[in-house]
């Protein structure tokens, strides 16, 4: 083992994995990070042919696939109890004053209507938030011809202590950190180089800072949404155009909260493919005042949220034109100034190349578990960087939008990379200077598509009052 894949199992232990093993056992249709969990439970004393196996017959015995779900109930019916994998999400209907009801969701049942013990609600409360991954005893009650959860295990953490991560941090060197960061994402640190690494770090932004707007642009293959889909349990991607009103925000009928509300990160994907008028009227108009504000309204009711946003896309065939490539990709309603005004940041995707082979670009060392990460990165989010930022940072052609964008992409590499907020100065500088970079570039598209001179600068920035330094967008 690498030095510091050493460090990380004498300082998390049980929150690590082997990350090539993992990859190499999915486990049937469910999350890396649920996969995750099942393998560190079932290999505990070690990966062995007799351990993977007992753990997919388990996953298989608990599973229900699409065209056996009218059998699976049947079963129910006749047998009256019954174990089933899924992801369960409760919802409470308050129908009146002296009574109140849960409503439990089984996607893999097709059903909405089942109920859970108020005592399962009180030991997991993330049932009620965005849903959680576990094995559920399910019982049938012949008389009210209704189903119940009488019993849950869940197969994502639920408690950890962030004061642990942090600490755990101090054992490594910068780059030690960094790789492990690299191989928990699922990528090969040795087939990366240090400013790839940066780049592919700075994904993980928005899954730890709250209210940012990212746009990342590259080639196919690159694995722009996998770490959203894969390594989060906080996050959603879905299809650039495929969302409506009220599934984002609010549904004004049921009064039941949108997206926004639910996860930490929603993540538009293939928004390249996006045609002029693809994206509902009401969503664009919502999320100007959204992105602008961390708050929107619908049929009255106002509300707040901290969840970021992240735009993705493939670049266009032929030449890349890096001064002007938005005009290429996005469509009229996003390709206004008002909208690019709010990103904070466009990740240089197009620097990272695609994934290869398995062995040359995939991981073959340890690294966080997913499930763990994941929880980790939720966690950061209540957490910030910016005393050390306001303190030793002043910020030069820098609009009060440019120094929010920027303070925001600085709080999150600090956090992913320095969480223990021990950071020297040439590393402070190593991430401002990709913080400002990524600001840059949302600048010189703007005003390469609109020739507005208010977007006519670079920002350059000074250290303690002494240092001064410049950044471009390269």
């Amino acid at each position: 083992m690498e030095n510091w894949e050493i460090k990380l199992k004498e300082n998390y232990g049980s929150a690590t994995v082997d990350k090539k093993i993992a990859l190499q056992n999915e486990v049937g249709d469910l999350p890396r990070y649920v996969a995750e969990y099942l393998l560190g439970f079932f290999c505990q004393d070690g990966v062995t042919e007799e351990s993977i196996k007992e753990m997919q017959d388990y996953v298989l015995e608990h599973r229900v696939r699409g065209k056996e779900k009218e059998k699976y109930k049947y079963d129910l019916q006749m047998n009256f109890r019954k174990n089933l994998i899924d992801k369960y999400k409760v919802t409470i209907n308050l129908t009146n004053k002296k009574q109140s009801y849960n409503t439990l969701e089984i996607p893999s049942l097709g059903e909405n209507n089942a109920s859970v013990f108020n005592t399962i609600l009180k030991e997991h409360p993330r049932l009620l938030i965005d849903g959680i991954w576990g094995l559920a005893e399910l019982t049938y009650d012949p008389e009210d011809k209704h189903i119940n959860m009488t019993n849950f295990r869940p197969f994502q953490l639920s408690d950890i202590k962030i004061e642990e991560f942090v600490q755990g941090r101090s054992s490594f060197t910068t780059q030690e950190w960094i790789d492990a960061l690299i191989s928990t994402i699922g990528f090969n640190y040795a087939a990366y180089t240090n400013r790839e690494k940066m780049i592919l770090i700075s994904r993980l932004i928005p899954m730890v800072e709250k209210n940012v707007f990212f746009m990342e642009f590259g080639y196919p293959g690159t694995g722009k949404t996998y770490a959203f889909e894969q390594i989060s349990s906080y996050s959603r991607v879905i299809s650039g155009s495929k969302i409506s009103a009220p599934q984002l925000f609010i549904n004004l009928s049921t009064k039941q909260e949108g997206l926004l509300s639910q996860y930490d990160v929603i993540l538009f994907d293939e928004i390249d493919k996006v045609k002029k008028g693809g994206i509902d009227e009401e969503v664009m108009s919502k999320l100007y005042q959204y992105l602008a504000s961390g708050k929107f309204d619908r049929g009255g009711v106002e509300k707040s949220s901290s969840c970021s946003i992240v735009m993705v896309g493939n670049l266009p065939k032929g030449e890349f034109e890096e001064e002007s490539f938005l005009n290429e990709i996005l469509n009229e309603e996003m390709m206004r100034d008002a909208f690019l005004d709010r990103l904070n940041a466009i990740i240089p995707g197009w620097e990272i190349k695609p994934i290869q082979s398995r062995e040359k670009s995939l991981t073959n060392n340890l690294g966080f578990a997913a499930d763990y990460f994941s929880e980790i990165m939720n966690g950061l989010r209540s957490i910030n960087f910016d005393n050390i930022f306001y303190s030793r940072v002043k910020l030069k052609d820098a609009s009060t939008r440019d120094e929010d964008a920027i303070r925001k992409i600085f709080n999150g590499f600090m956090k992913l990379i320095y969480p223990n907020g021990i950071v020297e100065e040439e590393e402070m500088i190593e991430i401002l200077d990709f913080a400002i970079s990524y600001r840059n570039i949302v600048l010189k598209q703007i005003y390469n598509a609109y020739k507005n001179e208010k977007y006519d600068r670079i920002i350059s920035y000074e250290i303690n009052d002494s240092i001064q330094m410049e950044n471009g967008d390269d």
